[in-house]
């Protein structure tokens, strides 16, 4: 019996322990949409094709596929971070990791049959 009650506390510590370690994992997830939200939505969009003050700007429609084909993944982010023309610099702002996300998030904008 004293054996059952010690096995039974060992695994209840362990899945404590490994829930916990889980938790950990995804705690630092990062929030693309919110940053987005917060940071593009002005000028892009909640839609990804640009509202009125973006598009007087030159922010591109990231619903457009050739657009979307035109323009790697690199290209994104170096402009994020670097900014260009009216498109305010964010590496000050947003972790490398952050700009990633961002752009994976730009990625999903594409036309289904056309995603990059």
């Amino acid at each position: 019996m004293k054996k059952k009650v010690l096995y039974g506390l060992g695994v209840l510590l362990f899945f404590s322990v490994v829930q916990f370690n889980v938790s950990d994992t995804f705690a630092d997830k990062i929030d693309y949409k919110k940053i987005f939200n917060n940071d593009c939505k002005k000028c892009h969009g909640e839609d990804g094709k640009g509202t009125k003050r973006g598009k007087k700007l030159g922010a591109p429609d990231f619903t457009d596929g050739e657009w979307q084909g035109s323009v790697t993944d690199k290209q994104m982010i170096n402009t994020i971070t670097n900014g260009k023309k009216k498109m305010p610099k964010q590496g000050h702002k947003l972790s490398p990791e952050e700009i990633k996300a961002v752009v994976k998030y730009i990625r999903f904008f594409a036309p289904k049959k056309k995603r990059y």
